[in-house]
């Protein structure tokens, strides 16, 4: 992972780590900013502290976050983003609310499988396009019934 090499001089406070890592804490305009710099002097993590608030900016090769009951983020916008792959389990349900639309665009095929599914439109129609076949295979197919 390529990380940021950035240097700032005449730290307030700072001390080396073992393995050659050290930490150095900076005044800078209107924050105070404390990082964490591996032996070859890459930032391995930055806190900067303002009037704004916190803020934490992570590099590294790998990150583990656990906890014992409950974990939870809030922001007004949250971004994931993986380059190669993406998973999300639950051993238990997996509840999702949307206040504004949904959009899930998949370049591959797209495979949902449950016991059973239901698709309702509370207010409005339900679309089906397909580029070609639309096919429709079940035991009993009902149309216009509850």
């Amino acid at each position: 992972m390529e990380t940021k090499k950035d240097i700032i001089s005449n730290p307030v406070y700072q001390k080396p780590l073992r393995k050659g890592h050290s930490l150095a804490i900076h005044s800078e305009n209107d924050s105070d900013i404390v990082r964490v710099r591996n032996a070859k002097g890459l930032v391995l993590f930055t806190i900067e502290v303002s009037s704004k608030g916190a803020t934490l900016n992570i590099e590294a090769e790998n990150i583990s976050i656990a906890a014992k009951n409950r974990l939870l983020l809030s922001a007004e916008e949250v971004n994931i983003s993986s380059q190669k792959q993406l998973f999300v389990k639950s051993e238990g349900s997996f509840n999702q609310y949307v206040r504004g639309n949904k959009t899930i665009e998949t370049h591959g095929e797209n495979y949902e499988t449950a016991k059973t599914q239901c698709i309702k439109a509370s207010l409005g129609d339900i679309k089906l396009t397909a580029n070609d076949d639309i096919k429709l295979n079940g035991e009993r197919v009902k149309l216009n019934c509850d």
